[in-house]
């Protein structure tokens, strides 16, 4: 069971302090000396949070599977899509090309070959966000004040 402490301090300019702790844990039930103190409270607590307990690790086991299928179907249809865009761009190359339209042909053709190995190279790069709109100006300069 690993517990994550986190502890927060600030001084202001009075000399004023402010602390903040908090300790998280990675365990599916509360500590033992939790228990404990809730059992000294009241004993029919203990039971009662305990089956909370299970019900929220159920919800939680429900909710992950459900996300990995849904993230599995996402994976499958783009992977699918993408490659009945590809046929599609190679059966219009193809057919442009039988019927004498050489360069439209292999221009479409080569579009498609072209994007589909973009596709894979990149596909594992994580996605950059585009720069911000002030550095995307060509001759950003400072106006002068007089």
């Amino acid at each position: 069971m690993a517990n994550n402490h986190t502890n927060l301090q600030a001084v202001d300019h009075n000399g004023q302090k402010l602390s903040v702790q908090h300790t998280s844990t990675d365990s599916p039930i509360l500590p033992a000396a939790n228990i404990e103190h809730l059992k000294s409270i009241d004993p029919s607590l203990v039971g009662w949070v305990v089956s909370e307990t299970e019900k929220e690790a159920n919800a939680r086991r429900t909710q992950e599977s459900r996300i990995n299928l849904f993230i599995f179907i996402e994976s499958i249809s783009g992977v699918a899509m993408g490659g009945l865009v590809s046929i599609i761009g190679f059966l219009i190359g193809g057919y442009l090309v039988l019927e004498g339209h050489d360069w439209a042909g292999v221009a479409i053709c080569g579009t498609t070959l072209g994007t589909i190995v973009t596709v894979l190279m990149n596909k594992d790069k994580p996605d950059q966000p585009a720069p911000p709109i002030a550095s995307r100006k060509r001759s950003a300069r400072p106006k002068k004040v007089a």
